[in-house]
């Protein structure tokens, strides 16, 4: 192992005990992406050292002073520390934070966390944006940025400090990252060091986070991708479990991003049947526990289905849409075989 690489993954914190790196799955270090196992779960909220991560450049190296810079389309361009931002006050809330690429599994780029800092809506104000305002450019350290809908951001965003009353470690984007709940999670820029408002978005870079489709004439529709869908996954069993005949439980998470989740299904036969599961419900925008029961008699393979409908009457689709292009939002139904002896 190089020095190079012994440091990054020092600095992500790769290098932690055997417990917590079973947790994780790893599928790129430089940049970092990390995926959380939803199976190993213990409560409601995914652990700081659990908490997906997903990078898209180098990790910036140090901590340099904490300072927040405001400008563009305001009255009073603002300078901010910790001390000026001490002031306002303080915003908690639980909410999933899910990769817009994130994959249909139980080991994914998604998290659950109690969220804590300063709403942005009170950050902003610090400089009065001015009637121009209609886009929020938020541009990390590293390099990375992502234009927000003002709206948007004004409307539950925060400018986190804290997760699950925590501090934010480096890996999550100390000391401030910025969160704008029900959205995927490329909006929620870390190592925030500079928040341009603005009248027009910044220009996409080679069509990045853009769902595309292909019409029936063979063009392409690129549209801005929507909310969190309504999405739900099982964690137990898990795929090639062997069980034995007789009553079994099947546990899993549902979320979105539209509010709640209304219900969820189940099936352990591929779809044909389905059951109503119990929920275990979180608040707005968190992911609720759910389980189901199910009497297995016939020895030989089990397929076992869920799907969720939330508050808003979104439901999971069964497949992937065929006509769409590009790898994100993807919530069709999650598919889990098992063997019954």
């Amino acid at each position: 192992m190089d020095r190079r690489y012994f440091m990054t993954l020092l600095s992500s914190g790769l290098l932690v005990p055997q417990r917590l790196r079973a947790e994780h799955h790893v599928v790129s270090v430089d940049p970092l992406e990390m995926e959380f196992d939803l199976t190993s779960l213990q409560g409601r909220y995914t652990s700081l050292e659990d908490f997906y991560v997903r990078d898209h450049f180098a990790v910036p190296s140090g901590m340099e002073a904490a300072t927040l810079i405001i400008d563009g389309e305001v009255e009073k361009p603002r300078e901010l520390a910790p001390a000026d931002l001490a002031v306002l006050g303080e915003r908690k809330l639980g909410a999933v934070l899910e990769c817009a690429g994130n994959r249909v599994g139980s080991t994914g780029l998604v998290s659950n966390g109690a969220w804590s800092g300063w709403p942005l809506k009170d950050v902003l104000g610090l400089a009065r944006p001015t009637g121009a305002a209609a886009y929020l450019c938020l541009f990390g350290r590293d390099g990375y940025k992502r234009s927000v809908p003002l709206e948007r951001a004004q409307a539950d965003g925060i400018l986190v400090t804290h997760l699950n009353s925590r501090p934010l470690t480096h890996r999550h984007g100390a000391p401030w990252r910025a969160l704008l709940p029900g959205w995927y999670g490329m909006d929620s820029v870390k190592w925030l060091e500079r928040i341009s408002v603005a009248a027009a978005p910044l220009p996409p870079e080679g069509g990045t986070y853009l769902q595309t489709r292909q019409t029936p004439s063979g063009e392409l529709d690129r549209q801005p991708l929507p909310r969190v869908q309504v999405k739900s996954v099982i964690i137990d069993p898990r795929p090639g479990t062997v069980l034995r005949r007789g009553r079994v439980e099947i546990r899993g998470l549902a979320w979105t991003g539209a509010g709640k989740i209304d219900s969820v299904e189940v099936s352990a036969d591929g779809g044909g049947t389905w059951q109503t599961a119990a929920l275990d419900p979180g608040t707005d925008l968190e992911w609720v526990i759910w389980k189901a029961s199910w009497e297995l008699i016939q020895p030989g393979a089990v397929e076992f289905v869920a799907r969720a409908k939330d508050a808003q009457g979104q439901v999971q689709p069964a497949e992937r849409d065929p006509q769409r292009l590009d790898g994100y939002t993807n919530n069709w139904y999650h598919r889990v075989h098992c063997v019954v002896v």
